[in-house]
């Protein structure tokens, strides 16, 4: 969150910004000004969450600072800094919407609580916003907390802003009962998203508040320590030692971020990449390095290829993983079975090309319009025919035009001219010069030939 504290005396200001540990309170950035009008500019130009002012200042006063707030429809939370003789000022503040007010001297106790219900405000506006929280993918969202590469690019920030404020716990139950997944779901507090089952096995998050009542009707319920999602490391270090018990640092993930680059896997390649991910593994040592690795794997695979089914990651992440070397060998036969579905996939979007230009031969068939037909980009399909046919896409389209081209001099009547737009070529003397190439004679001469043949036969 983005803190402004605007006041005209430069050393209220830096009392301010030192009064209160604000990064702790989840403030990560702080601006701070003397000049109300600056204090303006600062306003349109960078979202501010929290803005606190004195009310009372020389051209532009704090109130006139929040009426430009709500001009101009800001999400900004105004907290005032006052004296006994601004009661007034005070009081239209408060009708044009101010969180709170502060008497001068500010004391430490005074501007801890308006901010805790600053905060508390902030975030239940966030939530009120709208959040497709049926649509929460809470497992991608785990692994690209307590992932060590950033390669992969997710769009989180809306819930990253959503579960800010809350103080969260892992937890497990090695050896459900039936009820056990309901009452976990029934008292989550509403994070049912982050709750996974497993054949043998419940884990997930669950918010700290709930941990004592969920203790209470599950015996084999077990809890990590506490954590906030924005603080990653300590996300990252509760997840291993917790499930694994293993202690991970910063510093090994550094190691492992050196080590470790997942190629781009790319149609035609899986051979290649089992390789490298062998000879990666190879250099992992430890049990402690080959889990880390693992799930770095996970988290690719997952972000990268949809076919992966949820089942096999929970199983891995919950249940095998303590057995990494096993865990490896279940992850490569996943590997193995992707790349089959993707080839009949494949096989699919060719067959569709190829009906498409059956149908289309008369058309211009442009890379782009086929690329709409099987939603491929035009160049990743022209790659992707080469790849799986030997052949480029325009000669397969040149080959068909000139085989329906063929088939129409010999079973119709119709003028080389009209043959030849009717195989989508508009120009007859490229379309002849083409035809001589394929068949080493013109359209004319081809019919005389084999219609002669056929005379004679």
């Amino acid at each position: 969150m983005r803190l402004l504290i605007v006041d005209d005396g430069h050393y209220i200001v830096e009392y301010l910004k030192h009064l209160l540990d604000w990064n702790n309170m989840g403030v990560k950035n702080i601006r701070t000004t003397t000049n109300p009008i600056e204090a303006k500019q600062l306003l349109d130009q960078a979202y501010i969450d929290i803005l606190i002012t004195d009310i009372r200042m020389p051209e532009v006063s704090g109130v006139d600072l929040l009426e430009h707030v709500n001009k101009n429809k800001l999400r900004t939370k105004v907290v005032f800094l006052t004296g006994y003789s601004d009661f007034e000022y005070t009081q239209k503040a408060i009708r044009l919407g101010a969180v709170d007010y502060l008497l001068k001297p500010v004391d430490k106790d005074d501007m801890e609580k308006s901010m805790k219900k600053v905060l508390k405000q902030i975030e239940e506006e966030r939530l009120k916003t709208n959040i497709d929280w049926k649509n929460f993918d809470g497992l991608g969202y785990l692994l690209s907390v307590i992932s060590g590469h950033h390669s992969i690019p997710h769009d989180y920030k809306l819930y990253d802003d959503a579960l800010a404020s809350e103080t969260y716990c892992f937890f497990q139950v090695p050896t459900a009962r039936v009820n056990d997944e309901i009452l976990l779901r029934d008292n989550s507090g509403g994070v049912e998203h982050f709750i996974w089952s497993t054949d043998t096995t419940i884990a997930g998050i669950v918010l700290k508040s709930c941990t004592e009542s969920l203790a209470n009707r599950i015996d084999t319920l077990t809890f990590s320590d506490s954590f906030h999602f924005h603080q990653k490391n300590t996300v990252r270090h509760n997840f291993y030692q917790f499930f694994y018990n293993e202690h991970v640092s910063a510093g090994e993930f550094e190691w492992l971020r050196d080590r470790v680059v997942f190629p781009n896997l790319e149609t035609g390649s899986w051979e290649s990449f089992r390789k490298t991910l062998l000879k990666m593994y190879a250099q992992m040592l430890s049990g402690k390095q080959k889990i880390t690795f693992l799930m770095e794997l996970i988290h690719f695979l997952y972000f990268t290829y949809c076919q992966l089914q949820a089942s096999e990651l929970k199983d891995w992440i919950f249940n095998q993983l303590n057995h990494p070397d096993a865990t490896f060998h279940s992850i490569l036969i996943a590997i193995s079975q992707m790349e089959k579905d993707i080839r009949l996939s494949n096989d699919d979007m060719i067959n569709a090309v190829h009906a498409y230009i059956a149908d289309h031969l008369s058309d211009a068939l442009s890379l782009d319009e086929l690329g709409r037909v099987v939603h491929l980009h035009p160049v990743y399909l022209s790659k992707l025919y080469k790849q799986e046919t030997g052949e480029n896409l325009s000669n397969y389209i040149s080959m068909k035009r000139l085989e329906k081209a063929s088939r129409l001099l010999i079973d119709s009547n119709l003028h080389v001219i009209d043959i030849s737009h009717l195989v989508g070529y508009k120009k007859p003397q490229y379309f002849i010069k083409l035809f001589k190439e394929q068949y080493g004679t013109t359209p004319q001469q081809y019919r005389k030939i084999r219609l002669g043949r056929d005379a004679n036969g």
